[in-house]
């Protein structure tokens, strides 16, 4: 068994530059001119015993402006592992060269024009790239790490082999789920600080839910999974993507999806990864509008269900208590609660932009998060085009795609 060890990076302008709407929003890019997180996630891989993997790091930018500086950026913190262990990059110059290739070779196979499949922008579609890598190294797992995390496990690598691709219960194990250990130490979420986020119930919903990690037996099905640790077996990432229109919480989003295929997530609770995000840029009512877009589609997308041959009906109460908690009918509620006290916080604070961007959020709840198309049937026919094109993918020679090997 092989698995790819699949990390994204994300990189933004330079730290003194003005802030660009164009650009891509992501929780916090690394500035050009700044070394970043990405060498201290590749140097703890030398930790792991197991050396049957790949390392492939996804380099996105959140802007065309500066791909060029962001591909010379991380190929050169990559010069310093080549000699550790096999790397490869993927960046927007092999998006660019994948879609050419692919465009120049419809002609000669039964593949639709798929190059929109391909894409380095937007969380969802970043780590449908890391599924597309693992297929084309013809790797048997899929393993999801982010440059913000450290492994600190030597044989974190020989758990997932240990059950990966075995039976549960008697059923295929296809998915599993590791947890996060804080900087601080221990799981839990720290209540939030913040007065004007006490109606707002995602961090009490997230430590019910962890409850389970300490619970026995070691594997058990889990509502929630995070994205920097978790292992997917080809026999799923080759037919379940990531939905591109999931703005942030696309892992938990997939989880979802896997459950609409019948494939449950394991939660193995001897997995874990320390955690240690940098001070995040981003303004709370921004982070705020990213999940109220995110619980409002999801809760959507569980609505408009159909009952189809070969899929199973979802119900919310699978995802309690976290994230199910937050995708109640009760939600539009608890965002307006939630931006009345940010838009009273921004007011004390003096910060007229604040103010006026919560009660935006209050508005973009309403008209503009619910999706106008509808997601459950959008993702049943985009997963049909995914399993044609990562079919195609395996059936060619790897050699194809250039693959760019630090």
């Amino acid at each position: 068994m092989k698995a790819a060890i699949v990390i994204p990076t994300y990189w933004g302008r330079k730290s003194d530059e003005p802030f660009n709407p164009a650009d891509a929003v992501y929780d916090h890019p690394t500035p050009l001119d700044q070394d970043g997180t990405l060498a201290r996630a590749l140097q703890s891989i030398n930790v792991l015993k197991n050396r049957a993997f790949e390392v492939v790091v996804i380099a996105a930018a959140t802007n065309q402006e500066i791909v060029p500086d962001v591909e010379k950026k991380v190929r050169n913190i990559l010069r310093d592992f080549r000699n550790m262990f096999s790397i490869t990059i993927i960046s927007h110059s092999f998006e660019k060269s994948m879609k050419r290739i692919i465009s120049e070779r419809r002609r000669e196979s039964a593949l639709e024009d798929e190059t929109g499949i391909i894409s380095l922008v937007g969380y969802s579609n970043i780590r449908n790239m890391c599924l597309i890598a693992a297929e084309i190294l013809s790797c048997d797992v899929a393993v999801l790490f982010d440059d913000d995390e450290v492994y600190e496990d030597p044989y974190y690598l020989d758990k997932v082999f240990e059950n990966i691709g075995q039976e549960y219960s008697g059923q295929f194990i296809g998915a599993l789920a590791g947890y996060y250990l804080r900087p601080e130490g221990g799981y839990l979420i720290p209540p939030p600080k913040e007065w004007w986020m006490s109606e707002w119930p995602m961090a009490t919903a997230m430590n019910e839910a962890f409850k389970i990690i300490d619970e026995e037996p070691r594997l058990k099905p889990t509502p929630f999974v995070f994205g920097g640790n978790m292992c997917i077996h080809r026999k799923v990432y080759r037919k379940i993507p990531f939905d591109p229109n999931v703005r942030r919480g696309e892992d938990i989003d997939y989880l979802t999806n896997c459950k609409f295929f019948g494939m449950d997530f394991l939660l193995d609770n001897q997995l874990s990864i320390r955690h240690l995000p940098p001070e995040s840029n981003v303004p709370a009512w921004r982070h705020f509008r990213e999940n109220i877009y995110r619980f409002i589609y999801a809760r959507e997308k569980i609505r408009r269900q159909i009952p189809i041959e070969g899929l199973r009906m979802v119900k919310i109460e699978e995802l309690d208590p976290y994230p199910g908690r937050c995708m109640r009918d009760d939600l539009e509620d608890l965002i307006f609660k939630t931006c009345i006290l940010m838009g009273m916080h921004y007011l004390r604070e003096g910060d007229r932009v604040g103010f006026e961007e919560s009660m935006r959020n209050i508005q973009l709840a309403g008209y503009d998060a619910p999706p106008v198309h509808d997601p459950f049937m959008w993702f049943i026919d985009f997963q049909s085009r995914w399993e044609t094109f990562m079919g195609y993918l395996a059936s060619e020679d790897s050699s194809i795609w250039e693959l760019e090997r630090i």
